[in-house]
């Protein structure tokens, strides 16, 4: 491994722990308004633009609240209308990892808005505004129907998640506010009120204030971050106690044709899976990979690593493939084979993980890229450090009633993780019946 590669690492688990220990991420709210570049608005803010008004301190980025190019009295009377929750307009930082940085103006009242995949869907359903979503960004959420019920039956505007949108499609929608993810062009889309974010795993609780601002839903977004930044603390803190020296070297991958699985590094990658690990402190042997995007090793590594834990990542299939998990399917058989198929196969039968059985199976795509990563997240830190007081499925179950809204069994419906966690009496992944 080079020095640049191992200062990589550690930085990049530096910033995680920095992020798992603490009680909220660090943060500056992007919205204009927010004078003081603290984590909200308020008379702190008012109390800034005074003195930026009379000279004794300096504007910052977002000090211009109603942005006309100019810092006067008609900022601070917008602010004050945004305490009050009574602004007309509200401007903000557009910007995810896929998308260029922007600045969006957005106007009240919003009652149509168009949602491009599962992370501001599932945002817009934890504020109770599902009934605002006139059309979705992929037909993702009509193969995912019983977790999309509402979402499912209205029309989309692209075929996958990465693909470009269908602009003539949106343009004759009209949304009040598009709520983009990757592929949208702003230039082809004139009228439309554009907005980018990361509404997914680590540090995206700015980004989630940000969109409690827009709709006015501040209290609501509060209350979900407290719960889902205290289980991402919880998991850190009893992770924390585990010493490195007992920690299991861990091997998170997907099986590619041909034998040769693409390996997920966590800290320092650029996946969905990589930001979920991310999530857990672990000693990922994705670290020891080629550095890449999902580079694909040979078995041959996979041997030379001797992972002690294997975990598989697989999902739900599109039109005319296999699905091995998912909440359609109410049974493991098909993704049981699949990890028989693995441990079975002959090359691996010295390797660590496979003579413990500890290869697991676990579905990511909906846990990736969306609030429902927490979940995912909980199911790796389950398995990795089974002695955990932690049950995934409670979370799991926890987060769609209390939060999406969405009447669905986990003791009779899904297959998530394969093979099911014993906790509590029941089985975590898969329906309490097969136990």
């Amino acid at each position: 491994m080079t020095i640049r590669r191992e200062l990589m690492v550690v930085w990049g688990w530096f910033l995680i722990l920095l992020a798992l220990s603490g009680s909220a991420e660090d943060y500056v709210l992007g919205v204009y308004g927010n004078a003081n570049m603290d984590e909200t608005i308020d008379e702190q803010d008012i109390d800034y633009l005074k003195d930026v008004i009379s000279g004794s301190k300096h504007a910052t980025n977002l000090t211009d609240a109603n942005f006309d190019g100019k810092i006067d009295e008609l900022d601070i009377t917008q602010i004050e209308l945004m305490i009050a929750g009574e602004n007309e307009q509200i401007t903000v930082e557009s910007g995810n990892p896929w998308s260029d940085s922007s600045i969006v103006t957005i106007y009240k009242p919003i009652n149509t808005v168009l949602t491009r995949y599962f992370d501001s869907a599932e945002t817009l359903r934890i504020l109770g505004l599902t009934d605002k979503i006139i059309a979705v960004g992929s037909k993702d959420f009509q193969e995912n129907s019983k977790f999309f019920p509402e979402l499912s039956r209205l029309p989309y505007v692209a075929d996958t998640r990465y693909s470009e949108p269908d602009n003539e499609a949106v343009l004759g929608l009209k949304p009040d506010i598009f709520l983009g993810w990757t592929g949208e062009d702003r230039t082809k889309l004139p009228g439309i009120t554009l907005l980018h974010s990361k509404l997914y795993g680590l540090n995206c609780t700015g980004d989630l204030e940000k969109v409690g601002y827009i709709f006015g839903k501040n209290e609501e977004i509060d209350e979900y971050i407290q719960w889902h930044d205290g289980w991402i603390k919880r998991i850190g803190e009893q992770v924390g106690a585990i010493s490195e020296e007992k920690r299991p070297k861990v091997l998170v991958g997907l099986l590619k044709p041909g034998g040769t699985i693409s390996v997920y590094r966590g800290a320092g990658g650029t996946t969905g899976m990589d930001e979920m690990m991310s999530m857990v402190p672990m000693k990922s042997l994705g670290q020891q990979s080629p550095i890449g995007s999902m580079p694909e090793v040979d078995m041959e590594w996979v041997i030379e690593q001797n992972p002690d834990i294997i975990i598989i990542a697989c999902s739900i299939a599109g039109e005319g493939k296999t699905s091995f998990s998912g909440y359609d399917l109410d049974e493991p058989s098909k993704i049981a084979q699949e990890r028989a198929d693995f441990l079975n196969r002959t090359e691996l039968s010295q390797v660590s993980a496979v003579k413990d059985g500890r290869v697991y199976m676990m579905e990511y795509k909906l846990f990736s890229y969306s609030q429902s990563m927490l979940i995912g997240a909980a199911y790796l830190a389950k398995w990795i450090y089974p002695e955990l007081d932690l049950n995934p499925e409670a979370i799991h179950q926890e987060y769609l009633n209390r939060y999406q809204k969405v009447d669905f069994d986990l003791n009779q419906h899904g297959v998530f993780a394969y093979p099911p966690i014993e906790v509590d009496g029941g089985l975590a992944g898969i329906p309490d019946r097969f136990i």
